[in-house]
């Protein structure tokens, strides 16, 4: 199989890389990201280029790729909205219509379990029928949003193409740096309005085993979680923190001062990611056979040993 990998150079991308590299049925690789990637793999034919590039129709063409992973999106929030909604959802269509170009066999685009929304009605656990509230809540949930209806326009007009969606919910691990994260190392973090959340992680290894199980089976979207959940009290101790209950008008109030100002790395919406629920249920992935090794817990604990060190 020969294969193209969007974000690449990403920590998704890496460890996807390592653990298809390995296979002897992956003969060839192709990664492109913005940034410079230095590497041993062999079978890997990585190009520092954006994802928005025309020239993708043609690479795609003549590596006569088989099969497309999507990764390239901006996940750590920037405050140019427009840049980033441009990044995430012409660089997904571009892929897809480089990927129809080249008449590729499969697709996996990634999403989040976050286009469900974090909301106070959510049931226990959210499935891959829940319905996608996110985009009332955060823009980067409203580009995920985009690109999966953009999806299954593009399952109508390929009906021979195989279409993966894959919503993780947040990753944690040991080379993992993004913007949830940052949040640990803050001296306190709030219980917003007192509320005291369910939370799950997914570790970086069962990211890349996940993308790799769906590449070479089934069609359609999965949630993909970690084993297991916590409370986010619990996670704010288990990091060494201290949680501190605090009116929720008072902290949305200040994270827009902060985000306006430029002054915070986070926009107020997140804090609702914090307040209300959002577990999503791997019941689906499951039945298709991917089960996470890792349990949150266990994730967390291996995100946090590496940020002691």
């Amino acid at each position: 199989m020969r294969i193209a990998i969007t974000g690449a150079a990403g920590y998704f991308g890496r460890k996807i890389i390592e653990r298809l590299h390995e296979r002897d049925d992956v003969e060839y690789i192709f990664g492109i990201s913005r940034r410079e990637f230095k590497h041993s793999y062999e079978k890997l034919d990585y190009r520092r280029m954006d994802v928005r590039e025309s020239e993708l129709k043609k690479i795609f063409k003549e590596k006569e790729i088989d099969a497309v992973i999507h990764l390239a999106f901006v996940l750590n929030p920037i405050h140019n909205e427009r840049e980033m909604h441009d990044i995430n959802i012409n660089g997904a269509r571009n892929v897809l219509e480089a990927a129809e170009h080249a008449g590729v066999e499969k697709i996996i685009m990634t999403s989040s379990t976050m286009v469900y929304g974090a909301w106070p009605d959510n049931p226990e656990y959210l499935t891959e029928d829940s319905p996608l509230r996110g985009h009332k809540t955060y823009y980067y949930n409203r580009d995920k949003i985009e690109i999966e209806k953009m999806c299954s326009a593009f399952i109508e007009r390929n009906p021979d193409i195989s279409m993966v969606i894959l919503r993780p919910c947040l990753v944690l691990g040991p080379s993992v740096e993004h913007f949830y994260s940052k949040l640990l190392n803050l001296p306190f973090l709030p219980l917003v309005g007192g509320e005291n959340p369910r939370m799950q992680f997914l570790h970086e290894d069962d990211v890349a085993r996940a993308y790799e199980h769906f590449l070479f089976n089934g069609d359609g979207i999965y949630n993909i979680v970690g084993r297991g959940v916590m409370r986010w009290k619990e996670v704010i101790e288990m990091a060494g923190r201290r949680a501190i209950s605090t009116p929720a008008w008072l902290l949305y109030s200040a994270a827009k001062l902060l985000w306006k100002l430029h002054l915070t790395f986070f926009p107020p919406e997140i804090l609702d990611f914090v307040r209300w629920p959002w577990v999503a249920s791997g019941e689906r992935a499951k039945k298709a056979g991917f089960v996470a090794e890792y349990t949150t817990e266990e994730t967390l604990k291996a995100f946090l040993q590496k940020a002691k060190r």
